[in-house]
């Protein structure tokens, strides 16, 4: 039996639609005219009509949106003027009508939701009540009646080697250590099929006040949908008793102090899980205590890990499992030349990961190109560059990557995998100075298709630009002709609450179509 190479198959398509459309030329700009038919999103972003919605202050901004069964799924925040916040999921139909919602309950965080091949979703909640197993999976239907609700089940079949000897069983508290109106859940999840699969970040399941309260450990369950319930099919542990502490005077308006926690999960084409997560040296020592695959003075000294309290550098560690549970291994990726660096999402496809995030790169002589605020001004100004990579799974190898520099600050926030490319959308135009985190203009909204074959990152800069608040984008899906993407509008900034002013750190909602 011939066995078929799927980015080969890809490369091949690619070269034949290149020779085949030798006779014309894409547009170089929007609007250009041209003979040459070009596809989908590459046509969208080419020529298509961008439309944004700002909704105001006080009222819902999207943190993450997928497209499925001929549905948009938006996950919301939202923060009223008193400091208080909450949550909801929504689902509309095409031409926006809304078909149903759920909006969380007092005392609940939505953290994450997964559409499956039914149209049923599954959705990751945490009673923020709990002391510990707080976290729960709603299964609702495609017309969002709650078919099931279960707490998120203590793991059974984690192995006794995973715990490395240090962590206790029961491992996990299941039980987050705060949230808020931004936080990126430590409950996150993909479906395999009509199953699902959760990676999670959990405080260690020590007693309350003792050694070790704020201690963190993380897993990986794959659950069966069975009978209107779910049921653990195996757990591993991903990286075992560790500590991670963003610094907190990096104000996290860009969620940069959510990246250094939180997990990210996605699920390749042959069922191999892929965790993705920020290095730091405490990651890194549990990894070796449990699974040997780095030595003790590499992390403590290796130049891909990072401090337990770094948010400006950022190394990025994925780890793959079969689909039955065996680990296949980490690999660690930060950029060459990289002074900082943030992954804030991933996508898989075909034995490849793609990182989204931001990045500052030093020039060969070691200094940084600052730039000042206006021209003329004596201050300096840190040069963050969108980033687009991709990686191989099996080597840790960079196959190629992108940096987007619209002229001032930049960053991707969220990323798909698609059919013309990888489609990311973040923030351009704003200014961070460059002795503190303390960011000083507002952002505007940036979308990017960066095409599989590493040809120029087409990019687009649609609604508002920001001056006083952010304008930026948390979320984004395509389809083959056309992209949604979410946000938030209005944002505050680093000291926009200096003082205690909670109405002035309410934010509105940014949506925004692409076709």
């Amino acid at each position: 039996m011939r066995v078929i190479d799927l980015r080969r198959m890809r490369a091949l398509l690619g070269a034949l639609l290149s020779w085949g459309a030798c006779a014309c030329h894409e547009p170089a700009f929007p609007g250009e005219d041209t003979d040459c038919p070009v596809p989908g999103l590459t046509r969208a972003f080419a020529q298509g009509t961008a439309s944004s919605q700002v909704q105001p202050r006080t009222r819902f901004g999207g943190l993450k949106v997928r497209r499925a069964s001929g549905r948009t799924f938006v996950l919301e925040t939202m923060r009223d003027a008193e400091g208080r916040d909450t949550r909801r999921l929504t689902v509309s139909t095409r031409d926006g009508t809304l078909a149903w919602r759920f909006d969380a309950a007092a005392g609940e965080h939505l953290s994450d939701f997964t559409v499956h091949p039914s149209g049923e979703v599954t959705l990751g909640i945490e009673r923020t009540g709990a002391a510990a197993d707080a976290y729960d999976l709603v299964r609702l239907s495609a017309e969002g009646q709650v078919l099931s609700r279960n707490a998120l089940p203590a793991p059974a079949t984690v192995p006794e080697a995973d715990l490395g000897g240090t962590l206790p069983s029961p491992a996990f508290r299941m039980k987050s250590a705060e949230v808020h109106a931004l936080t990126d859940g430590w409950l996150r999840m993909e479906a395999r099929g009509e199953d699902v699969a959760v990676a999670f970040l959990s405080l260690v399941a020590v007693p309350e006040g003792g050694p070790g309260t704020r201690e963190l450990a993380s897993g990986l369950m794959t659950l069966q949908w069975t009978d209107g319930r779910y049921t653990e099919q195996w757990t591993r542990v991903i990286d075992g008793r560790h500590s991670t502490q963003p610094a907190a005077w990096a104000y996290d308006e860009f969620r940069w102090r959510e990246a250094a926690l939180r997990p990210l999960l996605a699920v390749d084409s042959d069922g191999r899980l892929v965790v993705g997560r920020t290095w730091n040296s405490s990651r890194c020592l549990a990894s070796s205590r449990a699974f040997n695959d780095f030595t003790s003075v590499h992390c403590r000294s290796g130049e891909d890990v990072a401090s337990p309290v770094d948010t400006e550098r950022q190394p990025f560690a994925v780890t793959t499992f079969t689909p039955v549970g065996t680990r296949i291994g980490t690999h660690v990726f930060v950029p060459a030349r990289a002074a900082e660096f943030v992954v804030f999402d991933m996508a898989v496809r075909d034995g490849e990961v793609a990182l989204a995030g931001t990045v500052v790169t030093e020039g060969a002589d070691g200094t940084i190109a600052y730039y000042p605020s206006a021209p003329g001004v004596q201050d300096r100004m840190t040069p963050y560059d969108g980033y687009l990579g991709v990686v191989s799974l099996d080597s840790g190898a960079l196959r190629f990557e992108h940096r987007v520099d619209t002229g001032r600050a930049d960053h991707f926030s969220a990323l798909r995998w698609t059919e013309a490319g990888w489609v990311a959308a973040g923030a351009s135009g704003w200014d961070r100075w460059y002795g503190g985190m303390s960011v000083s203009r507002g952002a505007g909204a940036l979308l990017a298709l960066a095409s599989a074959d590493g040809q120029p990152v087409r990019t687009l800069r649609p609604g508002p630009q920001g001056q006083d608040r952010h304008f930026h984008l948390l979320g984004v899906d395509a389809d083959a002709e056309s992209l949604v993407a979410v946000g938030l509008a209005e944002a505050p900034m680093t000291h926009t609450g200096d003082g205690g002013h909670l109405e002035a750190m309410t934010f509105g909602g940014l949506e925004v179509e692409l076709r």
